[in-house]
């Protein structure tokens, strides 16, 4: 498992100065070519190499990409016996026990605060990652997390509510518009039937196919729940003549939905309103419900559903599309921390 006795310097690839003379030696294993196979390593604090070459070790079993790890101190461990893809750098001691306590939670964190350098390919660290399955690993510690998170922005208020919203929609369009299609910018499922090529066809197809699931029809009204930038509103009214309001929690959106309503002539046929979907006025012969049950949260979901069947007609008809899955299963932390907090997917 582990070679101590060669320093390796990388020579001319992105490793370049990071070999060491080899000053603690760990028993050595049966050695293969996708294990770590030496430890250079130098005095310093921090965590023993020896943890470390484990698990990297069993991450290196896993999968074809080589790569090598810098520890704080100075030891480095190498996978595989090409050229690292890629070279984690721990800066910091600390940076290192949040990979101990939290896995592979605790590295992604240390990389944003910028005490952990991913150098080379970062899709194939990510392919590594998944090759070793440690984010299926179980994580007593991000399960207390996950949980304190949850009901510290529980939708049950509708305050918190909004600001959940708002941590994930209110970047506007200065962040979204660059990689959504144009000009809809529908931010949920596109539709890709046989023979589609772009993903401005896709969303077509998508508005499409919603609209025909409920038959709308020209002159109705309906309620676009969660209407983002209005994409929808305006397929619907340009293709099936129907008149829509839309129902949006988030400030930002809204504020950049409206002038483009005007733009287009339409600011006294399309409503937009800000509100809670809980909250939504009146009755309306179809409802369009696209990527928005997803906000409601485990505690509020039947308050939700209940909102929806409230807003529409006696013999109205709607659709709820959402993503889920069949079983009991928390959102993964990460996405609730740093993407979409209050949400159930």
């Amino acid at each position: 498992l582990i070679d101590p006795g060669q320093a390796r310097h990388a020579g001319t690839d992105h490793n370049e100065g990071i070999g060491r003379r080899c000053a603690d030696g760990i028993a050595a294993s049966a050695m293969t070519p996708h294990t770590v196979s030496q430890v250079l390593e130098s005095s310093g604090p921090g965590p023993h190499a020896g943890v470390f070459a484990h698990k990297f070790a069993a991450i290196g079993a896993a999968t074809d990409v080589p790569f090598a790890v810098v520890l704080a101190n100075g030891a480095l461990l190498r996978s595989g016996q090409a050229d690292p893809a890629f070279t984690l750098t721990f800066k910091t001691p600390k940076a290192q026990r949040r990979l101990l306590l939290f896995g592979y939670v605790g590295l992604l964190e240390s990389y944003f605060d910028g005490s952990l350098d991913v150098d080379g390919d970062l899709a194939l660290a990510f392919r590594a990652g998944i090759d070793s399955g440690h984010d299926r690993i179980r994580n007593p510690l991000v399960v207390l997390r996950n949980r304190w998170h949850e009901w510290g922005h529980s939708n049950r208020s509708l305050l918190q509510a909004k600001a959940n919203a708002r941590f994930h929609y209110g970047l506007g369009k200065a962040f979204y518009e660059p990689w959504l299609d144009t000009p809809a910018m529908m931010y949920t499922c596109a539709y890709w039937s046989e023979g589609t090529t772009t993903l401005e066809e896709a969303q077509r197809n998508k508005m499409d196919h919603v609209c025909r699931k409920v038959r709308l029809q020209p002159g109705e009204t309906f309620v676009d729940v969660g209407c983002g930038w209005g994409g929808l509103m305006f397929h619907a009214w340009e293709h099936y003549g129907a008149i829509g309001t839309g129902i949006n929690a988030t400030t930002e959106p809204v504020a950049e939905l409206r002038p483009e309503s005007e733009r287009r002539g339409l600011d006294e046929t399309l409503r937009v309103i800000e509100a809670d979907f809980r909250e939504m006025p009146g009755q309306y012969d179809k409802l369009l419900s696209i990527g928005t049950l997803e906000h409601a949260g485990p505690d509020q979901l039947a308050e939700v559903v209940q909102a929806h069947a409230n807003a529409m007609k006696p013999g109205a008809l709607g659709v709820i599309h959402f993503i889920g899955h069949v079983g009991a299963r928390d959102t993964e932390f990460f996405i609730r921390n740093y993407i979409f907090p209050g949400g159930w997917i």
